[in-house]
């Protein structure tokens, strides 16, 4: 329980610190209407919140903990395809959105990072 402990209070000191520096960084991109370049900050930073929430589900490793990261990770695997599949469409064959590819790359690894605790929490409440 307090490694726990610990961990929760680390995902939540790496959550204050993130989101506001996030929001400063970003604001000139957003105020301007480009594309944020520093917006996997947010997102790392709303992982650890959502982190430091779980922390108490996941470190016991017991059968509820495992039942939640299989759930979990079942889901993002369609999440992630169905992520690349609307970014395909949209970037791709209709071109109505103008991305680089290191800007689709940054899409997806902020979506991906952000369904994998989201999904966990759900779960957590679920089983």
């Amino acid at each position: 329980m307090k490694k726990a402990r610990e961990s929760q209070l680390t995902y939540l000191f790496l959550a204050v610190i993130m989101i506001p520096l996030s929001i400063y960084i970003n604001y000139p991109y957003i105020a301007n209407g480009d594309f944020p370049e520093g917006i996997m900050t947010f997102f790392l930073g709303t992982s650890a919140l959502m982190m430091s929430y779980l922390s108490p589900h996941l470190f016991p490793k017991d059968e509820r903990t495992k039942e939640i990261i299989g759930r979990s990770m079942t889901v993002n695997y369609f999440i992630l395809f169905g992520s690349i599949l609307t970014l395909f469409l949209l970037v791709g064959s209709l071109g109505t959105i103008t991305l680089s590819a290191t800007q689709v790359l940054l899409v997806l690894f902020c979506i991906m990072i952000t369904a994998i605790p989201l999904t966990m929490v759900i779960y957590s409440k679920l089983i």
